[in-house]
């Protein structure tokens, strides 16, 4: 046994100085076993079907890590934390299952729900509150990004009156592809009981109320624009924000009635966006009333000024982006529209897509987020590289003896060839 071990790993004459461990032929033939092994565990991660990554441990640790990156950036702007609440826990939760029960993406639901009525649902009696929705994120951090590249969403994010918030997660499938609906609620509670409610702030307005929620919504089912819009009132019901009613002592009446100088109605505004090639063309139509001054939409970093269009009423826009629709619906948030009229008033809304597409992962997101995130499952990636790390020290130890106990006697290409197979250990161990 002894004189084998000094066969295979020490420098002396009767092996020629040349440590049978170390010939060339072994050494590719450990390259060959080592990529092959990693080789079976990036298969593993990218053969997992899709349902694996949503299961439910991985969804509470994402849970988990978007409040805790909501709380990060507060922090970061000098702001206090904001506490989770039970309730409001519960009501994200009911809209995130409502959307994937009814494959939909949108503040409002198809039976007109939205978020006072989750509110209400769960009894939390708010003075402020409102609402972030995102839809086929691949992990926690890229979802609050798309958020923060988003100014009614970061508005939610950093709103100063919210205490409290919560956020809901359920997995469902839009067009068939599986995907992992969320809904963060954010809250302020009423301070004294029996007092009218405040309409809301306006991050709460943006993201849930909308205005002019009152006008005739047309069929927009296809991929086309409206083209017929009917002539409506646009001041028909003073829902919006800029439109706050006054609370008059018993038999007191108002002196006059202030109708809002602009009004956007998110019901039939929509985004639209078609493939091309390798480039992607995003179209904004928008139904706005009144003297404008100038109107822009915002989605991820892109920006959309908006023109009057012939059609009245409707003001449009349209941005190229070099990149097909699988980058521009990573992570799918609603866009984000304002207004400013030449009076100076300033509408911020959302303007919802026409439709979306639910991104499946791509083969590197897969190997990531198994890596990561999927509890058990990573049990395999943390042997492989502990097999890694055990022969980058095996070899290591092979060559300082190669080098050190017989120093005058070198191989250089044996020494060059044991540096290159340690790199590629390192190479595997890291990836």
């Amino acid at each position: 046994m002894k004189k084998m071990l000094k066969k295979y790993f020490i420098p002396h004459e009767e092996n020629n100085y040349h440590p049978h461990i170390l010939h060339t032929k072994r050494a590719l033939f450990y390259s060959a076993v080592f990529i092959s092994m990693k080789a079976i565990v990036i298969s593993f991660a990218i053969l997992l079907p899709l349902q694996v990554f949503v299961m439910p441990d991985i969804l509470q640790a994402q849970q988990q890590e978007i409040i805790d990156l909501t709380n990060e950036i507060r922090v970061q702007k000098g702001m206090e934390p904001l506490q989770p609440f039970t309730k409001l826990y519960d009501s994200g939760q009911l809209k995130a299952d409502d959307m994937a029960q009814k494959e939909y993406f949108e503040h409002v639901g198809p039976d007109g729900r939205r978020l006072k009525d989750y509110m209400n649902t769960v009894g939390y009696e708010y003075k402020y509150a409102g609402e972030n929705l995102a839809m086929g994120f691949a992990d926690a951090q890229s979802l609050v990004n798309a958020w923060v590249n988003s100014p009614t969403h970061y508005a939610n994010l950093i709103d100063t009156d919210y205490l409290e918030f919560g956020v809901g997660l359920h997995v469902g499938q839009y067009d068939g592809t599986p995907t992992v609906y969320v809904a963060q609620h954010f809250g302020a509670p009423k301070v004294v009981a029996g007092v009218k409610e405040d309409l809301g702030s306006e991050a709460e307005v943006a993201a849930e109320e909308g205005t002019a929620r009152d006008l005739p919504v047309p069929d927009i089912a296809s991929d086309e624009p409206v083209v017929d819009i009917p002539q409506i009132n646009p001041y028909a019901q003073n829902e919006g924000r800029d439109i706050i009613p006054l609370i008059l002592a018993d038999g007191e009446e108002p002196l006059h009635e202030e109708l809002p100088s602009i009004v956007y109605n998110p019901d039939i505004s929509r985004m639209y966006w078609k493939e091309e090639g390798e480039k992607t063309i995003v179209t904004v139509k928008a139904y706005i009333v009144g003297d404008v001054e100038n109107a822009m939409v915002r989605f991820h970093e892109y920006s959309i000024d908006l023109f009057a269009s012939d059609q009245p009423f409707i003001y449009h826009g349209q941005v190229t982006i070099f990149g097909t629709a699988n980058e521009l619906f990573k992570v799918i948030t609603t866009p984000s529209i304002s207004v400013s009229a030449v009076d100076g008033t300033l509408i911020q809304d959302n303007i919802i897509w026409n439709n979306v597409k639910v991104v499946s992962p791509t083969p590197v997101e897969k190997y990531t987020r198994a890596e990561t995130s999927l509890g058990g499952f990573t049990n395999i990636f943390n042997v492989s590289r502990n097999i890694y790390l055990g022969f980058i020290i095996f070899f290591a130890i092979a060559l300082a003896l190669k080098i050190f106990i017989a120093f005058r006697k070198q191989h250089h290409h044996v020494i060059i060839q044991t540096l290159l197979l340690i790199g590629l250990l390192v190479v595997l161990f890291e990836v």
